[in-house]
């Protein structure tokens, strides 16, 4: 058996780094300062860079942006990211919230969950419309792992035990989950990624634009 997974990249875990960080959390405020500057013509048009490189009067801009252009991209980057955070909210499975990786969720599993909540895992896990993700799980001594239930035997009172017997496969079972879970709702993940990527990069040109200019007029004057 060959193991089924998405490129790293496009998994929650990933995705979680660039729609759910700090930068993120806060960013839906940028549109809103924007939107009073962007769409008022007085404001907008009394805005300019050209003081930060050191120009003025007649000077030509060592821009290559105008401000307004800037700030567009400012403000529609910013909807962007902030687009991504709130796609990523929405769809995220919980697990991730749990654990930031399959071993790590493991030993949560082992600290916290009932009887009753790993029989629910293996239910899942064994059903015919799982698709198999790890392989050292599924493959054992070069053999296809049966599917008979383990967990779903043991009363609640007996939990100990059952880990005991069981530890290992319980361990594979938790990580076999949590990977499972980075696979679901596979559009919200695209499409938190692909808001993610374009924000930054709208937030990123008019940075560039600034730095660039700046340095021309402390290097060459």
């Amino acid at each position: 058996m060959k193991s089924r997974t998405d490129w790293k990249l496009v998994r929650w875990e990933s995705v979680k780094a660039v729609a759910n960080n700090d930068f993120t959390r806060v960013v839906g405020l940028i549109p809103i300062a924007g939107y009073l500057i962007l769409f008022n013509d007085e404001i907008a048009g009394m805005l300019s860079f050209d003081a930060l490189a050191g120009v003025g009067g007649t000077e030509r801009s060592p821009f290559l942006l105008d401000g307004l252009t800037k700030l567009r991209l400012v403000f529609f980057g910013s909807l962007f990211v902030f687009g991504s955070f709130v796609t990523f909210r929405v769809f995220r499975p919980e697990v991730l919230e749990a654990a930031k990786n399959d071993l790590e969720f493991s030993e949560v599993v082992r600290q916290r969950y009932s009887v009753y909540e790993l029989a629910q895992i293996e239910e899942r896990v064994h059903s015919e419309s799982w698709v198999e993700r790890i392989e050292a799980f599924w493959t054992v001594l070069g053999k296809q792992r049966s599917k008979k239930p383990v967990v779903s035997g043991f009363r609640p009172d007996v939990r100990a035990d059952m880990f005991s017997k069981h530890g290992d496969y319980i361990g594979f079972l938790a990580r076999e989950w949590w990977v499972g879970m980075m696979h679901t709702n596979k559009p919200a993940r695209i499409i938190s990624l692909v808001f993610g990527f374009l924000g930054y990069f709208m937030l990123v040109v008019p940075t560039m634009d600034i730095a660039q200019a700046v340095l021309r007029h402390i290097f060459i004057g």
